[in-house]
């Protein structure tokens, strides 16, 4: 799981939602959140252990 960050504006096609830049959602599956990142539409959010 992995939670990511919105850097341009996109209509996900698997689900139908618009996400807007800045927007953060998880994302579970490993083949769907590399295809995003492929797409450069979205960028991990590394978390911190504090």
């Amino acid at each position: 799981m992995a939670k990511l960050k919105v850097i341009r504006n996109m209509i996900d096609k698997n689900t139908g939602v618009v996400r807007i830049t800045g927007d953060v959602f998880e994302v579970n599956d490993k083949k769907r959140i590399k295809e995003l990142l492929d797409a450069k539409v979205v960028e991990v959010i590394k978390e911190s252990d504090n």
